[in-house]
């Protein structure tokens, strides 16, 4: 992979400090609005060409773009790169709307190029091993997800000032930036619920805050809660009538898993990379061997978490655009 970055922010730069340890990637351009930024990055990560025009960049010899620009921009800028030929990896969330996301999605198929949404999570071992230790639980009773993290942004929104995160028009807001996770990862394990439904606290400008999902399993009930004006211990707790599943930090790392049941607790450990490694590593084997059906069933998924998350907005009344 020769990749181009779209973004200069905190998320870029852990992607590309986790993704450059898997053989055969290679970050070579940066983008920007802002040159000198794109420069810094192009000097930091040692790459080959910094660029304030998308299009030229679109031109080069890269074949992956990256795209972390605002969440609303990222339908626009990987529509464009798919018109290139361009491979694409698009920041979660995948999209703001059912219908941004399926337009990114056919056009993918229309021009046989590869399309990855960057959710961390559902491509780590440890989903595997909660996979494997599932029936072990007998039959689910209740799933509980937790995470929270306040933002410094809020303090700016308390003052006023609304920043990208926290504006309807960036498609911002708790569930699209936090929540996020804990929608993959249950629905990666559990498939599409019976139904949903969204409480939250929201800001005079309507955008979440923070919010609590209710997924409606045929046999059981999940409660997914994602804040960005509050913090809690983050964690994952999936209880069977026979033993349950405890993931400490939350669901954005999976970081270990615990299996407790009558005889004790069992504790699960084998991820010994950065959070974001295994997605990348994903990705370039998947290109690797050509396995355009795996890449699709992947696409399909983001698709079916971006329509529950529009759908659970709707309850509140918030409505994204892109």
């Amino acid at each position: 992979m020769r990749i181009g970055t779209i973004g200069t922010g905190v998320i870029v730069k852990a992607f590309i400090e986790a993704a450059q340890l898997v053989e055969g990637v290679a970050f070579v351009a940066s983008y920007s609005r802002n040159i000198s930024k794109a420069e810094e990055f192009v000097a930091l990560y040692q790459m080959e060409t910094a660029y304030d025009n998308y299009e030229a960049m679109l031109e080069s010899d890269i074949d992956t773009v990256y795209i972390a620009s605002p969440n609303s921009l990222h339908t626009t800028q990987a529509l464009q790169a798919i018109d290139y030929g361009k491979n694409v990896i698009v920041e979660k969330p995948f999209a703001g709307t059912l219908k941004a996301a399926q337009e990114v999605y056919d056009k993918a198929i229309e021009k046989g190029v590869y399309v990855f949404e960057a959710i961390c999570n559902i491509h780590m071992p440890h989903m595997l091993t909660i996979e494997d230790l599932l029936p072990e639980l007998g039959p689910l009773k209740i799933v509980q997800a937790n995470y929270s993290q306040y933002s410094s942004r809020y303090d700016q929104l308390k003052e006023g000032v609304i920043t990208n995160v926290f504006d309807p028009n960036f498609s911002g807001g708790a569930l699209a930036d936090i929540n996020i996770y804990n929608l993959h990862f249950i629905t990666k394990l559990f498939g599409r619920p019976k139904t949903i439904d969204y409480k939250a606290n929201q800001h005079d400008n309507g955008i979440d805050t923070s919010g609590i999902l209710i997924l409606d399993y045929d046999d059981f009930i999940v409660e997914s809660v994602g804040a960005k004006d509050s913090f809690s211990y983050n964690f994952v707790q999936i209880q069977g009538e026979n033993g349950t599943l405890h993931i400490p930090n939350g669901s954005n790392g999976l970081e270990k898993v615990i299996h407790m049941d009558k005889d004790g607790d069992t504790e699960y450990n084998i991820q010994d990379k950065p959070r974001l490694y295994y997605q990348m590593e994903t990705f370039q084997t998947i290109l690797n061997q050509k396995n355009y059906d795996i890449m699709v069933e992947n696409l399909k998924h983001s698709l079916m978490v971006v329509e529950l998350a529009e759908e659970a907005r709707k309850t509140i009344g918030l409505n994204f655009i892109k």
